[in-house]
């Protein structure tokens, strides 16, 4: 009896708590309505457009193609459903969802355990929950954003007809732990929220004070912590700050992945025509891509172009190359935890810190019977792999039959064995998936590293791809003056291999061409592959 009390009581005081929180909620909101205004007036100064789409759907007088005009953020025709068990609130307006869903706060489900008092999120196919109040509150606020940008990515594909995403839908509502929404502008004193919309609000009432224009005098500086960028107009700087907002402008309505740009959403649909009406094909990996763009985009990760001006480090994009210095050359550690003494070198670092204090687990395995929590869906995915797959991953010598579990122990094995070592610069072998499953060695890379500024050509247009560098080479590269190699290397011939399918007749119905190097490997041995499971 006493426990059952004991129960009713914890439960009473933790609903409570919650209407407090609604009540902080509407002050919120109360104070937001002239940030609100600023927003609205923000966008019918600047036309944000949801789509920019590559196709075009009207010809000229003249006959010249004309771009299709993308429907400006304002016009968007919204569809808010919420998604709260047994709530069945629809409505157009994402200021109205916003308050309905914060509403919902006060709805929790309460957990007494061992440990305290848990608060679960009751929207659909969510399995979040959390003891620490801010996070929760944090999180089912940021549901009515994510239905908004959902909301968005079905509009843009239902208008030029991309194709439906295969993913699982189960996973759609699932949302990844969530850093604090915390304002670092200049004088803003890391201002809070626990509403991620009223946050952005908020930020747009720092954009609009200042100057109008395209091209502004002296331009318009970035006043974030640490943050050096000057913009050329407002807009730009609105564009700008979503780097540090991590603000995303569209999701995938099947299962709710959040991209940056319309660009990515749009790969992430092309991306899932299936492998059989894939018909570009990667000549380096032999993977298959369903368009063109898509194709050339990967092909320019084989090439590492972007050289580290205080290393012989390659990189294959510039911002690998700024995570490189910051990572290898810098000391700086600008994002200090708020909760211990730990400072991180990025914000990604940082968020990726903060979820050591969450208790709350946001990956829950869906099979059935197995009651596994994690915190990230890396390592739900190596849990599926081992527990419910059976797959082990398999480290294999190229060079001999040797296989190991681990990777460092391949590494090992290839420094003292064979003798092989690191390219100037790098601190790791990289090992790549093959077609048998094994991981093996990547013993090629394409290099193109004239200099470091040399950001502007793109090797796969001009064909300027120097020769591949093996392992045990070092990187050559050319003179721009003469041509001429600045070092000696061994060339590794191509070999281009015409595979054709005739039928009964003798008649070529198919052909396919593979590129692919010679090679002075030997072929694999006979004997069976030795194993160790240690």
């Amino acid at each position: 009896m006493n426990e059952t009390v004991e129960h009713l009581m914890t439960s009473r005081n933790a609903q409570e708590r919650v209407c407090h929180w609604v009540e902080d909620v509407k002050e919120d909101v109360s104070v937001a309505s002239t940030e609100i205004s600023v927003k609205r007036r923000l966008e019918s100064e600047s036309e944000e457009f949801v789509e920019t789409d590559s196709e075009f759907d009207s010809v000229s007088e003249c006959g010249a193609k004309r771009r299709r005009l993308g429907v400006p953020l304002k016009n968007e025709k919204l569809d808010l459903s919420c998604e709260w068990r047994g709530c069945q609130f629809n409505v157009r307006s994402m200021d109205a969802f916003a308050k309905h869903v914060a509403n919902h706060v006060t709805e929790l489900e309460i957990k007494v355990t061992d440990d305290g008092e848990v608060y679960v999120c009751l929207w659909s196919g969510c399995t979040y929950e959390s003891n620490v109040d801010v996070d929760i509150m944090r999180h089912v606020n940021f549901h009515a954003f994510h239905t908004k940008i959902k909301c968005l990515g079905a509009n843009v594909r239902k208008r030029i007809k991309l194709p439906k995403c295969r993913r699982d839908t189960d996973w759609k509502n699932i949302l990844d732990s969530l850093p604090p929404h915390e304002c670092h502008w200049e004088d803003c004193n890391g201002k809070c929220f626990n509403n991620y919309t009223l946050f952005l609000y908020h930020i747009l009432i720092h954009i609009q004070n200042n100057p109008r224009g395209n091209n502004v005098d002296g331009g318009v500086n970035c006043l974030w912590r640490d943050c050096k960028a000057v913009l050329t107009s407002v807009y730009k700087l609105r564009e700008h700050m979503r780097v540090h907002t991590k603000e995303k402008l569209i999701a995938c309505p099947d299962c709710g992945s959040m991209f940056a740009n319309n660009t990515k959403f749009n790969e992430h649909c092309k991306r899932q025509i299936p492998l059989e009406a894939q018909g570009f094909q990667c000549t380096h990996c032999n993977k298959f891509y369903p368009t063109e763009n898509i194709l050339r985009e990967h092909m320019r990760s084989h090439v590492f172009r972007y050289k580290c001006s205080i290393c012989d480090m390659s990189c294959d994009s510039p911002s690998g190359l700024a995570k490189h210095k910051l990572y290898r050359h810098t000391e700086t550690r600008g994002f200090p935890c708020s909760l211990c003494t730990h400072a991180a070198k990025s914000q990604q670092d940082l968020d990726s810190h903060m979820t050591i204090h969450s208790s709350g687990s946001t990956y829950v395995c869906n099979i059935e019977g197995c009651s596994y929590l994690c915190k990230n869906a890396y390592t739900l995915d190596r849990h599926v792999e081992k527990a419910h797959k059976q797959q082990i991953r398999w480290y294999c010598c190229h060079d001999c039959p040797m296989k190991y579990r681990k990777s460092y122990r391949l590494t090992k094995h290839l420094m003292d064995t064979h003798s092989y070592q690191w390219l100037k610069g790098h601190k790791r072998f990289q090992y790549v998936l093959e077609d048998d499953g094994c991981y093996r060695l990547q013993t090629v890379r394409y290099e193109d590293i004239d200099d470091e500024l040399n950001t502007d050509k793109d090797p796969l247009a001009t064909g300027n791809v120097n020769t591949p560098v093996t392992l045990d080479q070092e990187v050559a590269h050319c003179d721009n003056n003469n041509g001429e190699p600045q070092k000696s290397m061994p060339t590794i011939p191509s070999i281009l291999i015409s595979i054709d399918e005739v039928d009964e007749h003798g008649n070529v119905i198919h052909s396919k061409l593979i590129e692919t190097q010679e090679t002075t490997e030997l072929p694999p041995s006979a004997e069976p592959p030795i194993i160790l499971t240690a």
